[in-house]
């Protein structure tokens, strides 16, 4: 009885150090949700992907975002001076200090170039994103038509 007793209580021991050994995972990772690719209302104009990130890895950024549906992304900012409105590149993005990032209509948004043909809307395209600290990440995004859900960039 006694060796069953010590038995049961290593094995609980073991199975307690296995849950705070995984509490307490401390490699850098990124989640995405909301991912959406938003289509140009005008043929060979830049259609743009809109996503939120959130990390558990303080001063970590956004460097590069990828897409199977367009030839090239780049990071861009929507931004006012003077009244007028403009966009403006962004050499990265970083995490506010919540551990979120969001690109949003109207703000930061990643601009597609160059869009593959072959994505509808209500299609899926795979994005990667790429951070300075945590790894890739792979997701699959909504492909929606101009205007659905998010800012149309027809003029961009």
């Amino acid at each position: 009885m006694l060796k069953k007793m010590r038995k049961s209580h290593s094995r609980q021991a073991m199975l307690g150090f296995l849950a705070v050994l995984a509490a307490c995972d401390t490699s850098p990772r990124v989640e995405a949700e909301d991912a959406v690719i938003t289509l140009p209302a005008l043929a060979g104009r830049p259609g743009a992907a809109y996503f939120r990130l959130e990390t558990n890895q303080a001063g970590d950024r956004l460097l590069r975002v990828e897409t199977d549906a367009a030839g090239r992304a780049e990071l861009h900012e929507t931004m006012t001076a003077g009244g007028m409105a403009g966009m403006a590149p962004l050499a990265s993005a970083p995490f506010d200090t919540d551990g979120t990032l969001a690109f949003t209509p109207g703000g930061r948004h990643a601009m597609l170039f160059d869009m593959k043909p072959g994505f509808a809307a209500g299609s899926k395209a795979k994005m990667t994103f790429t951070f300075e600290k945590a790894p890739p990440l792979t997701i699959v995004a909504d492909v929606r038509g101009p205007g659905q859900g998010s800012a149309d960039h027809q003029g961009h």
